[in-house]
């Protein structure tokens, strides 16, 4: 015979807020039902309420057919095992044992069980987590209750014990009916028959986990196989192959510090914002999954002007207090008001750094709790819904969830504050290392948001072809205060652009411009267009501030034929790169730059899987390469005389442009004028 438990009709409000609403739930023995839900939705006070132990505004709560206001009071109806620890801790689990089961054989069951008997002398204080709640569980199960309710019998336990909790509700749940709530949904999932959802002081019943994804509960795709730890190509960040000489060029960083673009992101509120930006920076990936990921992210905070309320000395101070090497008191009463009573009359810095860096820690804690209940349930991106989920997941772990009665509090005990720096510096310092960086993060995604609010950014989108092509329209420099945007498409079917222009007609900075887009596309931030779609590339090699190498003898024409040495390594190794060259063979004579430059450009052309921009003053190999090649872009920066003065248009036009100002601009600066005056000067 089934028994069965019925709870109809539940509703329960705090302080004019609605907890529960109409909740109704039915388990039979022989069922394992998982009840999920967010930190405070009402998990535990729907249990206490089943169990009989808290009132309810309204229910009606009947095992087979009966009612029953308070079930606890018929002691064979339901067992309820509480978050917290509920046995004496300085009994032994004999005398317990002796105390809790009037059942001989039960009794015996527990006392041969292999996981207790070794410990039936020892004091259940003396018990690791997982062997205290496993004991616990074990007691339960033996009493003659029909239905046990547990409340997150899996939190903070070693993973061993997670496993031998499973086993034991496996070996009884042929005689009794359970309810479990937890915040470890993989173990929820895994061991129930049913499942169930509160949201917004509903229950819904869940038919597929999927459904876990769509009432937002879990971020979207986190029960697939590639977001449960399991190795899968999509998750894996791909390096993009970028040089020392490429970051230079673009002027990304300068040595051990920022360069302009990274100063133009650079406005973390936190010292860990500001190193994980230019970690992130420094590691351009060629991975479409992640980048997407990224670039929805920042978007979101764009979008929805998401602000961080923290001070950087807050977080600076936790930072501090966190790493200091203040020795740790004993966790008692009496040593804990010896602490504080000789601070008050004695102060000292080590004191103020622990009192300090706890309020300051659990002030922090406080706000990101706060800041995950009010994003967690909106439409937030995935990687931004899966930084949430894992907070909440850290703060509703055991010593955790324990402090949060104490986020309020505007003064703490001395015994308290002793219990929080261990938990904070000691026991859980690996779970607030975990939040801060997740802090970081949102740091990041909130000044790159706030970089580009000012100016015309767009967010890149990414093409899954395995062809090359970039198209961008109205590109520009983001350091240049009223630039002249431009709109550039190249592809596979024309592979390389063959560059000309008068000087200062703008090459250098739209190369720059295109290296610098392509790059930020590649580490999933904006970028300064009003749009761009572009296919992922593996490699990204520039040419364009390039000088001699004193040091290790070489020319300035030795250094760009060992630079384009290098670009074909690139591209042998890594087969889909992006070249940028500015003025190849500048460094030589115009003979050999003519015949270098034609062959140099003749085979990039042929690699098609690449895609290369190339700038030069010599147009004379434009009508060969013509010849030669269909897949040459052929554009040009025009520019014309107004008198004595070149203007320019910084437009980018198709065709070759054969203007030469360099001489126009020598004369223009009066130089032989100067050279000619000090001489009269001298010979005077």
């Amino acid at each position: 015979m089934h028994s069965t438990l019925e709870i109809d009709s539940v509703i329960k409000s705090y302080s004019f807020k609605t907890i529960l609403s109409n909740v109704y739930l039915k388990c039979q023995t022989g069922e394992v039902i998982g009840v999920l839900g967010r930190n405070g939705c009402g998990k535990s006070t729907l249990l206490k309420i089943i169990f009989g132990t808290l009132n309810a505004d309204n229910k009606t709560i009947k095992i087979d057919n009966k009612f029953y206001d308070k079930p606890y009071q018929s002691k064979d109806l339901v067992a309820y095992l509480p978050q917290h620890d509920f046995l004496p801790e300085h009994t032994s689990l004999r005398r317990i044992i002796n105390a809790y089961i009037k059942n001989k054989e039960k009794r015996k069951t527990v006392i041969n069980d292999e996981r207790v008997n070794k410990h039936l002398n020892k004091k259940t204080k003396e018990l690791s987590g997982g062997e205290l709640r496993y004991f616990e569980m074990l007691l339960l199960l033996n009493l003659d209750s029909k239905f046990i309710l547990l409340d997150e019998p899996f939190s903070g336990i070693e993973p061993i014990y997670k496993e031998r909790i499973k086993e034991l509700i496996g070996k009884y749940r042929t005689k009794k009916g359970f309810i479990i709530t937890d915040h470890d949904y993989r173990n929820i999932i895994e061991v129930s028959d049913k499942l169930a959802l509160i949201k917004d002081g509903a229950l819904k019943n869940i038919e597929k986990t999927e459904q876990l994804e769509t009432y937002n509960y879990l971020p979207a795709g986190t029960l697939t196989r590639k977001n449960l730890g399991i190795p899968d190509e999509e998750n894996i960040p791909v390096k993009l192959e970028v040089d020392k000489q490429t970051l230079q060029d673009l002027d990304l960083f300068e040595d051990n510090k920022g360069g302009l673009i990274f100063s133009f992101f650079d406005n973390a509120k936190t010292t860990g914002g500001s190193i994980r930006l230019g970690k992130m920076m420094r590691s351009p990936i060629s991975n479409i999954k992640v980048l997407k990921d990224r670039i929805k992210s920042f978007k979101y905070f764009f979008e929805n002007d998401v602000k961080l309320k923290i001070e950087k000395k807050d977080i600076d101070f936790v930072e501090y207090y966190k790493s200091s090497k203040i020795s740790f008191s004993k966790k008692n009463v009496i040593n804990s008001w010896y602490q504080g009573f000789r601070y008050k009359f004695k102060p000292n810095n080590d004191y103020f750094t622990k009192k300090t860096g706890v309020k300051k820690t659990l002030a922090l804690l406080q706000y990101l709790s706060a800041f995950v209940r009010e994003y967690q349930n909106k439409d937030v991106p995935w990687y931004l819904s899966n930084i949430l989920f894992n907070i909440q997941e850290i703060l509703m772990t055991k010593g955790f969830r324990e402090i949060q009665h104490l986020y309020e509090r505007t003064s703490l005990k001395f015994t308290e504050l002793e219990k929080l720096d261990h938990l904070f510096r000691k026991e859980g310092i690996e779970k607030i290392d975990k939040i801060l960086e997740m802090l970081y993060e949102l740091d990041v995604f909130e000044t790159v948001a706030n970089a580009i609010r000012e100016k015309s950014f767009c967010f890149p989108e990414y093409s899954d072809s395995s062809k090359p092509d970039v198209k961008i329209e109205g590109l520009y420099h983001l350091v240049l205060e009223n630039p002249v945007t431009n709109d550039f498409h190249i592809s596979k079917s024309e592979n390389l652009c063959f560059l000309t222009g008068a000087n200062m007609s703008g090459k250098s900075t739209f190369l720059k411009s295109f290296g610098l887009a392509i790059y930020l596309a590649h580490i999933g931030f904006p970028v300064p267009a009003t749009k761009m779609e572009t296919s992922i590339f593996n490699g990204l090699i520039t040419t364009i501030n390039l000088t001699d190498n004193i040091a290790q003898g070489y020319s300035h024409f030795y250094s760009e034929v060992k630079r384009v040495k290098e670009a074909a390594n690139m591209i042998k190794e890594k087969k889909k790169v992006v070249v940028i060259f500015d003025e190849l063979f500048r460094g030589t004579n115009v003979k050999d730059a003519s015949d270098a430059s034609l062959m140099i450009t003749s085979a990039f052309a042929r690699i098609k899987e690449s895609t290369v921009l190339i700038s030069t003053h010599i147009v004379e190999i434009a009508e060969e390469l013509k010849s030669k090649h269909n897949n040459i872009l052929f554009n040009c920066f025009e520019s014309k005389m107004e008198g004595e003065k070149p203007i320019y248009s910084y437009k980018l036009k198709e065709g070759v442009t054969k203007e030469r100002f360099g001489m126009q601009i020598v004369k223009n600066e009066k130089i032989v004028e100067l050279l000619e005056a000090s001489l009269i000067k001298h010979k005077s």
